[in-house]
């Protein structure tokens, strides 16, 4: 039996505890979630995550975890000799803190305002500024982690970390021009990080290891355009 089963489906964030999962070399199951299917909301899901939402970890005796950060947090610590997360006393253990807790709630919740404005504002009318004030705070709040990577190698420093797998996945949210969808605003496309360098240089090297390549194989840009195509058609302009 697998010491851990991970939930995943390619439209969520369970791309990073799964590389996570990869990179320990721990052995686990992955379970696909059909979400034309809705099963995420189905009965037998909710009993395991009353969210409905994914990734969901469940943990060597049977708990489940939910929350992507938390879910990378608590691996990377659960194994230390993964080297993914400095210890708890160590002095870089502060920058680790910061990034995990950033990553999810700057950047990949200001994503959720760009394309599921209805989230934020039962009124439809609302929608295009919701997306244009999340499209202009993401500028930001990337541009705060390219400074930060000036004159590092990596997020925390010198070395490598579960941190820098968070970042790397959420810069594969953006799609290549030649995949040029109608109404798309150009947010979602890769020249949006033609001025963040430092961010890009990094996620090269996070794109090299072999256990990030393994998983992303499974997240392929198909099923990415696919998302975008359907969140095109409900843009307003």
């Amino acid at each position: 039996m697998a010491t851990y089963t991970i939930y995943w489906n390619t439209f969520t964030v369970s791309f990073a505890p799964h590389t996570v999962l990869e990179e320990i070399g721990i052995d686990y199951e992955a379970k696909w979630i059909d979400f034309e299917g809705k099963e995420q909301k189905s009965e037998s899901f909710l009993q395991i995550n009353p969210n409905g939402f994914l990734p969901v970890l469940l943990l060597e005796d049977g708990s489940p975890m939910y929350e992507s950060g938390g879910m990378v947090m608590y691996l990377a610590d659960r194994y230390p000799s993964s080297g993914l997360a400095p210890a708890v006393s160590d002095p870089d253990r502060y920058l680790y803190n910061q990034w995990l807790f950033y990553l999810p709630f700057q950047i990949y919740q200001t994503y959720t305002r760009c394309y599921d404005s209805a989230k934020f504002s039962p009124d439809e009318a609302d929608g295009g500024r919701i997306r244009d004030l999340g499209a202009q705070d993401l500028q930001k709040y990337w541009k705060i982690i390219d400074d930060a990577l000036q004159d590092r190698a990596w997020l925390i420093g010198d070395r490598f970390s579960a941190c820098d797998i968070y970042m790397f996945m959420m810069t594969r949210w953006h799609i290549p021009r030649q995949y040029e969808i109608p109404n798309l605003p150009s947010l979602f496309y890769d020249d949006f990080f033609e001025q963040f360098p430092n961010i890009t240089r990094v996620a090269a090297k996070v794109a090299e290891r072999p256990a990030v390549q393994k998983v992303m194989k499974l997240y392929p840009i198909e099923d990415l355009i696919g998302f975008y195509e359907r969140v095109a058609q409900n843009y307003i302009l």
